[in-house]
């Protein structure tokens, strides 16, 4: 009866393979603090899908909370802004490995000076701004997907003929919590942004994705009524988290392959999103800080407002535990995000968690063994793509293969490498052949 009970918290995945999420519900009790931010910030250049901007300050400038450093002049439309995170002095330039690139890339050091929160925007009347004004708002404050993928937003939101709004608030990775600590906290500020997304989208049919229950977070489930938002509960399942396949689970629609949602009239947003969104167009607050659920086995899970360009080192000082105590750092879930070598490096606005493991957690991945052909990894793939052949065409630079195998629909689960029993980390190898295409397409 007991494991009966128990497997209530499991996310199910295809072939029968389910998914702890036992520590979540750790994480969802506890409140976000905000992270004072350490002496020092260090803050990419470029920290969207896109290219890199120019830096508009140089060594000695003083710097204000908000304030833009680096813009993107004419590169194109997928481009926005970074800001400062605080009132300091730029202390220089430094060539830092950049954690979602794994190459060199730019970063600002600044000098934190204070911990003063000034927005440098004005706020915008909805009622009054034209839709472009309130896109170039959208883009001028830095706004991403916070859900990972780092999308600028002002693209989505500028798409045009679309009949539905999906806010995906599944929050799929089972050890961070953040999205539905926003539902709880912030229920109003979560409320403006979704109806201005779909004021700017010129959208009335908004559906609200979630996997909590009927209750949980009452205060905002009754301003989703109240202002027309459906609610639809998103069954227990890890994958499903992502927005092509939200898509189908929502409106039972399915995103061809190769495309995404606006090709079928539907834009996805995050949660976190909508909340910046709401922030930078009504109180002119530029996209410094996001939430994240810090994991360890020692301490759970605990969420945390930090601001971008804060070192990871100053988290784990700030949640007290010690750098020392922990062998692996993943800026991400327990499932996905990418793992750095030392706690130097800094939250992203694509950080949405960060996963620490001890010396006792082994890392998986350490005894690589040779591919015995299970097709384990093809059963669990939940867009029925074949990760084993792809590693092999991938390592064999066969970019006609790769499109033949349709790579560009891995949602990037890491379901695959989760199950190898010959413990090989097939991830890096779909993003890379995803990457080698995507280079070949220009």
């Amino acid at each position: 009866m007991l494991e009966e009970k128990e497997h209530v918290h499991h996310f199910k995945e295809n072939g029968g393979f389910e998914v702890d999420i036992r520590m979540k519900l750790e994480s969802i009790d506890d409140p976000f603090t905000e992270v004072p931010p350490s002496d020092e910030m260090t803050v990419f250049l470029n920290q969207h899908i896109g290219p890199e901007g120019d830096p508009l300050v140089k060594k000695g400038d003083e710097v204000e909370y908000g304030e833009k450093i680096v813009d993107f002049g004419g590169k194109g439309k997928m481009c926005v802004p970074v800001h400062s995170p605080v009132n300091g002095e730029v202390k220089g330039y430094a060539s830092v490995r950049h954690p979602l690139s794994g190459g060199k890339e730019r970063a600002i050091i600044i000098e934190t000076e204070d911990e003063e929160k000034e927005p440098c925007y004005e706020p915008l009347d909805p009622k009054e701004a034209s839709r472009k004004e309130l896109l170039e708002r959208v883009k001028e404050a830095g706004i991403v997907g916070l859900g990972g993928a780092a999308f600028p937003t002002h693209v989505k939101l500028g798409e045009e003929n679309i009949s539905h709004l999906i806010i995906n608030a599944k929050e799929s990775d089972p050890n961070l919590a953040s999205d539905v600590r926003l539902m709880m906290e912030k229920p109003q500020w979560l409320i403006e942004g979704i109806k201005l997304m779909g004021h700017i989208l010129d959208v009335e049919d908004i559906t609200f994705a979630t996997r909590t229950e009927e209750g949980e977070t009452p205060e905002f489930e009754e301003l989703l009524r109240d202002n027309d938002v459906r609610i639809k509960r998103v069954r227990p399942n890890y994958s499903v988290g992502s927005e092509r396949l939200l898509v189908k689970e929502v409106l039972g629609k399915e995103v061809p392959s190769g495309e995404f949602p606006p090709q079928i009239g539907t834009i996805v947003h995050n949660v976190a999103t909508a909340y910046a969104t709401a922030k930078a167009i009504k109180e002119g607050e530029s996209l410094v800080s996001r939430g994240m659920t810090f994991y360890s086995k020692k301490t759970g899970g605990k969420n945390l407002w930090t601001r971008m360009g804060t070192s990871i080192e100053h988290i784990l000082e700030y949640v007290g535990v010690s750098q020392v105590e922990f062998e692996r750092i993943a800026l991400g879930s327990i499932m996905m995000g990418p793992t750095i070598p030392d706690p130097s490096y800094p939250v992203l606005k694509a950080t949405s968690g960060l996963t620490v493991f001890t010396p006792e957690e082994s890392d998986p991945y350490e005894e690589e063994k040779p591919c015995i052909r299970c097709g384990y990894c093809n059963t669990v793939c939940p867009v029925d793509i074949y990760p084993q052949m792809i590693m092999k065409a991938e390592e064999k630079n066969d970019i006609k293969r790769l499109q033949s195998l349709n790579v560009l629909d891995c949602i990037n689960c890491a379901l695959c490498s989760y199950v190898c029993p010959s413990n090989i980390r097939l991830t890096p190898y779909l993003e890379r052949a995803q990457n080698k295409i995507r280079k070949k397409k220009g």
